[in-house]
């Protein structure tokens, strides 16, 4: 029996191995396999690039023509309104030189005003001044004597004795008038 069972183990010894190297091609197949799905993967990613490699470059290409397009139009746009803002500067620096200019001449003629005021205002007080004389010179006649208002009563008893025109009539009133007017002023000042 010692014979079967050594053969009984002979066999077993090969068939062990042939498990062995079995399952090790099994294990390198697999090993093989996993680097096919691999570089299958890898290619049909590459493939997928390949593919995609025209589009994206008729894309691109497209992109750019229509970069370019925008650019030129932003161009033609910049320069029309560069255009449109010299326009623009030009006619608002007329209006600040009208501006400018009509400030001179308000200026100027407040200037004027301002100096004919000035002139009236000397006039004015020149002639309060020569008001002030004379009244003081007519106060010195009147309150000094009766002089003037004796020379008025003799000038209307001669024009009542004589036939005069009525001028004279009217201008002998006017100077009785003016003596009661100052006689009244000088009284009230």
């Amino acid at each position: 029996m010692l014979g079967y069972e050594k053969k009984m183990q002979l066999p077993q010894e090969p068939l062990e191995q042939e498990t062995k190297r079995a399952r090790k091609e099994e294990h390198g197949c697999d090993k093989f396999r996993g680097a096919l799905w691999g570089s299958n993967s890898e290619l049909k990613l590459r493939r997928e690039e390949r593919d995609q490699s025209p589009i994206t470059s008729t894309t691109t290409v497209t992109n750019l023509v229509v970069c370019s397009r925008s650019k030129r139009n932003l161009s033609q746009c910049l320069c029309e309104t560069e255009t449109n803002m010299l326009a623009i500067v030009s006619k608002y620096q007329e209006e600040l030189n009208l501006a400018t200019a009509h400030e001179h001449k308000v200026a100027d003629e407040y200037a004027q005003v301002y100096a004919e005021k000035e002139a009236r205002g000397r006039v004015i007080n020149s002639l309060h001044q020569e008001a002030i004389m004379w009244m003081d010179r007519f106060a010195l006649t009147l309150n000094g004597s009766q002089e003037l208002p004796r020379l008025l009563a003799k000038a209307k008893a001669m024009a009542d004795t004589y036939s005069t025109p009525e001028e004279i009539h009217g201008l002998l009133g006017y100077c009785q008038h003016m003596i009661d007017l100052m006689a009244h002023i000088i009284r009230n000042r």
